[in-house]
């Protein structure tokens, strides 16, 4: 994958940004040059007039070239400043465009398509791929076009006071702009794709073991897998020494090209000197000139590198975007109904790479305003018909129908403006109780919130913090108990009043009295809202209108026996 093919559209509208550093770049490059060159002249010129006598020295003018040499360094200065500020501003612009990019094309995806990645390299790829393509522009292609423009101005300078050098100059500045970068992407293409692989997968380490580290603790096994870290960290800074190397070495081939080039200009410019083609002063001036114009080619060593890694990381980068959502957007948007009744009919579904199916030839019908009972043993596909009524996965046969339309002209958002879900598997955000139930619905008052508080039974346990709302819950809701947690989850679902509720496993981790007083406030507080519960426990179903019995890969009331 190019990476200019995902960045150039993104970049698109920053171009006036983008031509704005590149000018900038080059005139800072092209005033460095002017100094050194003005400056040789200069002090050749005074040191031969106050050699010559009184004479020449009263005849030579040195407010003039003193003056240039003071505006030119004065505009080094400020076009490098200028040029960093500009360009830099551009490259994050692009970084967050490229981000949303990326998450538009992972989401769709979502969960089904990026099981096959593991969390903390799929984060890797989202943010530190997507920083390294950001950084293209000011990493890659400046150096190199700063090179070729500024380049190609210093030989037409050089050949207006001695094309012989200017010919020396140029072919110098272009075997070791082009060669250089050659042999060094060569040496180090290999070591970067290994160096991406190896990154990707100690991030992915590092957040698991994060994530784990009280299993770890556990198990006795910390130490191992610190040693493994270990290990893997010192890997990866064994291939960055090589690159190190590589790229010192590139730089001494420069600087050895450096000086051979400017002995050559040398020489041309004694001769032209004794040719008297020359003034005395003009030779230090073409030689200090040579030595300014390689200046533009020692960042192109580690540009060839950053390229590589950029490339590498575009590769990365579309490899997770490119997958195809398994099931594909709908093109219409549906009418919805007013009846939201539910129906399955004769639908067979497995999960993709398996060959147990999940649900077999079922059937099912749940009317608006019902309280169901899914019930079933541990790995029946209870959990599973939300997966399907999201539509995260494809059914194989039959059809499943929403408020009268089929479910595959929905798209996932049009359906959670219908249905809430409180997950088995749900996730809190390390921050306030007010933040995690702002996540459901930003409009929500303070009054809101504490309602359904009240309602899945949260308000006295806030009550004897000290911050209330505003207390910290840590990372995935660490600092809360398990029923608390789930309890939270149940107040972000009733918080967004939608007309279907779906609680899966709503009572886990509950003692039987507050089982009983949580089930009792949640039918209390939405009398009219179609409940399905999901659930292994037998207490639930007495406040449940029917209950629905999954088992091989049927459904059927549950007071009969499945087939």
């Amino acid at each position: 994958m190019s990476p200019l093919r995902t960045i150039l559209p993104l970049a698109r509208p920053l171009r006036g940004r983008l031509l704005l550093g590149l000018a900038l770049a080059c005139g800072a490059a092209t005033a460095n040059f002017c100094l050194l060159f003005l400056s040789g002249w200069l002090l050749a010129g005074a040191a031969f007039a106050g050699a010559a006598g009184l004479a020449a020295q009263q005849t030579f003018n040195m407010m003039l070239p003193a003056a240039g040499v003071r505006f030119f360094a004065t505009v080094r200065i400020l076009a490098r400043y200028a040029e960093r500020l500009v360009t830099h501003d551009a490259a994050l612009r692009v970084i967050g465009q490229l981000r949303v990019w990326t998450y538009r094309h992972l989401a769709p995806q979502a969960p089904a398509g990026l099981t096959g990645h593991r969390g903390g390299d799929l984060l890797s790829r989202f943010v530190s791929d997507t920083d390294q393509m950001g950084q293209h522009y000011t990493d890659t292609v400046l150096p190199f076009v700063r090179a070729a423009v500024c380049g190609s101005l210093f030989v037409l300078i050089m050949a207006i006071f001695l094309p012989s050098a200017a010919w020396w100059l140029g072919l110098a500045l272009l075997v070791c702009g082009v060669g250089v970068p050659f042999l060094v992407g060569l040496a180090s293409d290999r070591l970067l794709a290994q160096l991406a692989a190896q990154r990707g997968t100690l991030q992915a380490d590092l957040a698991e073991t994060l994530q784990s580290v009280g299993e770890y603790l556990s198990l006795g096994a910390a130490n191992r897998q610190e040693i493994a870290i270990a290990e893997k960290q010192l890997s990866i800074a064994a291939i960055q020494r090589k690159l190190a190397a590589i790229e010192s070495a590139a730089r001494s081939i420069l600087t050895f090209c450096t000086t051979l080039t400017t002995l050559l200009v040398l020489v041309c410019a004694v001769q032209a000197f004794q040719a008297h083609h020359l003034s005395l002063p003009e030779v230090p001036m073409l030689v200090l000139g040579c030595l300014a114009a390689f200046d533009v080619l020692m960042s192109l060593p580690a540009a060839r590198q950053t390229l590589g890694r950029t490339r590498m990381a575009a590769t990365r980068l579309d490899t997770a975007c490119s997958t195809p959502a398994l099931v594909p957007a709908p093109t219409q948007t549906p009418d919805i109904q007013q009846s939201f009744d539910l129906m399955l009919h004769d639908v067979s579904f497995r999960y993709p790479n398996t060959t147990q199916p999940v649900l077999e030839h079922a059937s099912l019908t749940i009317t608006q305003g019902e309280r169901v009972a899914l019930i079933g043993p541990s790995g029946s596909g209870k959990s599973s018909l939300i997966t399907l009524l999201f539509r995260f996965y494809p059914y194989e046969t039959g059809s499943i129908s929403f408020a009268g339309t089929d479910i595959r002209s929905f798209q996932a958002e049009t359906l959670a403006q219908t249905i809430s879900v409180a997950a088995q598997g749900f996730h809190l955000f390390n921050g306030t109780v007010r933040d995690n139930l702002l996540l459901a619905n930003p409009a929500a008052t303070e009054g809101d919130m504490q309602t359904v508080l009240r309602i899945a039974l949260l308000d006295t346990v806030l009550e004897q913090t000290e911050y209330g709302l505003d207390t910290l819950i840590g990372d995935d809701g660490l600092r809360l108990s398990g029923g608390q947690a789930k309890r939270l989850t149940i107040a972000q679902a009733l918080l967004r009043n939608t007309p279907w509720l779906i609680l899966d496993e709503p009572t886990e981790g509950l003692d039987a009295a507050t089982e009983n007083a949580l089930m009792e406030s949640l039918l209390q507080a939405r009398p009219d809202a179609t409940l399905l519960c999901i659930t292994h426990r037998r207490a639930v179903l007495p406040f449940m209108d029917r209950a629905i019995e999954i088992k091989n890969g049927t459904f059927c009331p549950a007071e009969e026996a499945c087939p």
